[in-house]
């Protein structure tokens, strides 16, 4: 008689869990598209192409707009939810409704198909928080779309950031300490004032990450205050908070197909394919430094010909060519950028060609402009080297940001998003 109660108990519990909980455990927490047929994925500020994926949760008007496109074409139904995340990026142990208002899911209903393009897709849009979800607490976010309402069916993720501003952070960019990085690498001291904010442990309870230029693979975290002062946390390294400058990023204009933008050395139409092959690349990494405007490894998507680059844009299969004197031995080279969701894998790998004397890689690209780098791994290594074709200069231009993240001792542990900014190495300070 007992295992009936029993029983409906354990199904309340599993409904609650599959309704509220996240369990997630067949995706990556980090930006990966996952069918080949899903191009050209961007979560932007609406009207700002090169902005961080962030906003403020205390203010309703600001949001995020993800885009991207399908070229199977047609229209399929494509659900997303939200995942809370750590620091870290390890899925939190808060349950949807305590994160989320209104829907835990719902399908992305605008898509609009390509307009006198020879590669057709659909394009898909969607806004983010919105009427059907709205977000309730800071802190790292995953964005999960999959299809047809089968989370075992991811198609992409995101990673985007909702702030509540509680503490200030006030940075400075300095020429290293360490004499060995003077000439090569930038050094980022910072502040953060907590203000009202009590703090019983700031060495436990508060958390930094150093950024540079939106990457991941290089980020500092970790970092404890040396010094504290009232409610002023000062972080003053001379090693831990030092990365390398690097070189400013190669680029390509593919923004016209009917004349060859800037870089482009051959453009072709055969069919329904465009073809276009990038200027040769050489080894930068024994050349004097030498300053030019780049969009620091992102890229924007734009076209001459049409008026909406969304649909009106076309794809191109693009191929690019880095001159080396024979392959090298002990590690691949790989192209890396924002095109290539900063990721070094299979995808991005390039194969040497005797023929031309030198790395090559077709990547199919929106029309659009695009910076990229080249990077070697070594056999066995985890990180790229960024300097064995590029060099690294302090003269370097490079985007940073800090976030701050704070864990209270309460009953609802999370990590809060308080504290964030962004600045760059030419002005030296906080912007």
């Amino acid at each position: 008689m007992m295992k009936t109660p029993i029983l409906l108990l354990f199904l309340g519990l599993l409904l609650n869990q599959m309704a509220f909980g996240q369990d997630f455990r067949n995706i990556r927490y980090e930006d990966h598209t996952y069918p080949e047929h899903i191009k050209t994925v961007q979560l932007l500020v609406p009207g700002k192409p090169f902005s961080n994926p962030i906003i403020n949760l205390n203010n309703p008007a600001e949001s995020l707009l993800l885009n991207f496109d399908d070229l199977k074409g047609g229209f399929t139904n494509y659900t997303y939810t939200i995942i809370h995340c750590n620091a870290d990026w390890t899925p939190s142990n808060l349950f949807q409704n305590q994160y989320l208002a209104g829907f835990f899911e719902d399908q992305i209903t605008f898509n609009r198909q390509s307009f006198n393009t020879l590669t057709k897709y659909t394009h898909y849009q969607l806004a983010i928080p919105n009427q059907n979800m709205q977000i309730k607490l800071s802190g790292n976010y995953v964005l999960h779309v999959y299809r047809d309402f089968d989370k075992e069916s991811p198609v992409l993720t995101r990673r985007f950031f909702v702030l509540q501003s509680s503490m200030g952070v006030a940075p400075m960019l300095r020429r290293p300490s360490r004499p060995d990085a003077i000439q090569t690498s930038h050094e980022i001291d910072f502040d953060i004032n907590t203000g009202s904010q009590t703090i019983f442990n700031p060495f436990e309870e508060v958390k930094v990450v150093i950024r540079q230029n939106q990457r991941w693979d290089n980020q500092v975290a970790g970092l404890l205050p040396l010094f504290i002062r009232n409610n002023l946390l000062t972080y003053d390294y001379a090693d831990r908070n030092i990365l390398a400058a690097g070189n400013e990023f190669r680029k390509v204009d593919l923004r016209n197909i009917r004349f060859r933008g800037e870089r482009v050395g051959r453009l072709e139409i055969e069919g329904n394919h465009i073809y276009a092959w990038v200027r040769g690349d050489d080894n930068r990494s024994h050349l004097r430094y030498l300053a030019y405007e780049d969009i620091n490894g992102r890229y924007l998507i734009q076209t001459n010909e049409g008026r909406d680059a969304f649909t009106d844009g076309d794809y191109i299969e693009t191929t690019f060519t880095l001159f080396n004197q024979g392959p090298l031995a002990g590690g691949s080279v790989h192209i890396l950028g924002q095109l290539t969701d900063w990721q070094v894998n299979q995808n991005t790998k390039m194969t040497y060609n005797y023929d031309v004397g030198g790395y090559q890689i077709t990547l199919l690209l929106k029309q659009g402009f695009y910076d990229y780098t080249y990077v070697f791994l070594r056999d066995g290594a985890q990180l790229p080297d960024y300097t064995w074709f590029e060099g690294s200069y302090e003269d370097t231009e490079n985007d940073y940001e800090i976030f701050v993240y704070h864990r209270p001792p309460t009953s609802m542990q999370y990590d809060r998003l308080v504290g964030y900014t962004r600045f760059n190495s030419m002005n030296r300070t906080g912007r």
